[in-house]
């Protein structure tokens, strides 16, 4: 690989991704995070990218490739584990820094950390590769500005929304704080049998700011549905980008719900989601 176009690649995607971290940062100035608890989020989100690219080069080793790296399959399988990756990187910090995450809207700050990091490191690969390329000029500067402000922008606002509902249920008083052990584990049978409560749940205290309080819903669960949605929304964001209609691409379509997500999530700093919850129980 070559060192300058590596260089390069780390300037254009470490720049925007520290941007985007210090924007974020700042808007929970209220009462904000240790920066070394910050730092290590940010560093495990570029971690778990490694399996990913340990991953590729297996599919593409056992010529795999149609089946796991393109069409909708590939698509959902890789989705899905990306935002069971960055959610997974954020809560592996907040386990060693439980007496920092006091908010519900520090879920939103770790989370976006860590799909930073990921954003980063995802970044750093695929610019360094395009320059390998040799495809200079405007394509590059296009490349730059969408995987910046397009893709960078959307991991954030995916993994945000499945940190805000990772921090509803970690600060809900219905079961018992979450468990590193079985935070992501559930058996299918009691997901479809709470799936109606996890809907009350999200539409009664997620969009109303206060955790919940009532008992019978499992807190892993609704971890899980957070995820979902992140995938679901992922998968959206891909397909849109990917997609051809009438011999024009659809990327144009996912400009509304990115700048609508950025709103929403600036807006959740403005609510009472950033005021400590004292007592986790």
């Amino acid at each position: 690989m070559n060192i300058s176009n590596l260089a390069i690649a780390f300037f254009f995607a470490f720049i925007p991704a520290m941007g985007w971290l210090v924007l974020y940062y700042r808007k929970d100035a209220k009462d904000p995070e240790p920066k070394k608890a910050i730092a290590q989020t940010f560093l495990v989100g570029i971690a778990m990218v490694i399996p990913f690219i340990f991953l590729r080069y297996v599919i593409i080793w056992l010529n795999l490739s149609p089946l796991f790296l393109s069409g909708l399959s590939g698509t959902i399988v890789f989705a899905l584990m990306e935002e069971m990756a960055k959610l997974s990187a954020a809560i592996f910090v907040v386990s060693r820094h439980r007496m920092e995450f006091n908010q519900l809207i520090d879920g939103v700050v770790y989370a976006v950390t860590a799909a930073l990091g990921f954003a980063f490191m995802e970044n750093l690969f695929y610019l360094s590769s395009f320059l390998s390329s040799n495809l200079y000029g405007e394509n590059f500067v296009y490349v730059v500005a969408f995987r910046n402000l397009g893709t960078m922008l959307a991991h954030t606002l995916f993994s945000g929304l499945a940190g805000l509902i990772w921090a509803y249920a970690y600060f809900s008083k219905q079961i018992t704080p979450f468990s590193k052990k079985h935070l992501l584990t559930f058996e299918l049978k009691d997901f479809i049998n709470r799936e109606i409560l996890s809907l009350h749940i999200i539409r009664q205290n997620i969009l109303k700011a206060r955790p919940s309080r009532r008992g019978g819903h499992e807190k892993k669960v609704l971890v899980l549905e957070g995820i979902i949605l992140a995938t679901f929304l992922h998968i959206i964001f891909n397909m849109t980008t990917s997609l051809e209609l009438f011999g024009k691409n659809l990327t144009f379509m996912a400009v509304p719900g990115i700048i609508g997500g950025f709103l929403y999530i600036s807006y959740l700093f403005t609510k009472k989601l950033n005021t400590k919850i004292l007592k986790v129980v």
